[in-house]
């Protein structure tokens, strides 16, 4: 892999982890306001967006071999809203730890003449 192509997958990772910290973010503000009052089927989508970011990212990885798509599903109920909110909490929170484990282990940038 080329040195410009290593620094172009670590921006991505970079980039995707703030997105991921924003989406995260956002649920938890969204989800203050009490479950009768959002629809967590927008948060669901674009965290299996991010997911499929992370996958070509990662490609071959036993690790995001753990995780999977969530499945929205419409509901009104407080306790399925909370439900589906947990899970892209958890979720997501799992996805930061892999993206900045690999970020940790990653060298920061390379030269011509190494």
């Amino acid at each position: 892999m080329s040195p410009h192509t290593d620094n172009t997958s670590r921006d991505e990772r970079m980039i995707l982890l703030g997105m991921i910290r924003t989406l995260l973010n956002d649920l938890k503000t969204i989800q203050q306001l009490g479950a009768g009052y959002y629809d967590s089927g927008s948060f669901i989508s674009r965290y299996n967006k991010l997911l499929e970011v992370a996958r070509d990212l990662f490609p071959g990885s036993r690790m995001m071999e753990t995780f999977s798509p969530i499945e929205y599903v419409k509901s009104v109920d407080p306790v399925d809203k909370m439900k589906m909110t947990q899970k892209v909490l958890i979720e997501g929170g799992q996805l930061i730890s892999l993206i900045e484990s690999s970020l940790d282990r990653a060298p920061e940038s390379t030269t011509a003449g190494e």
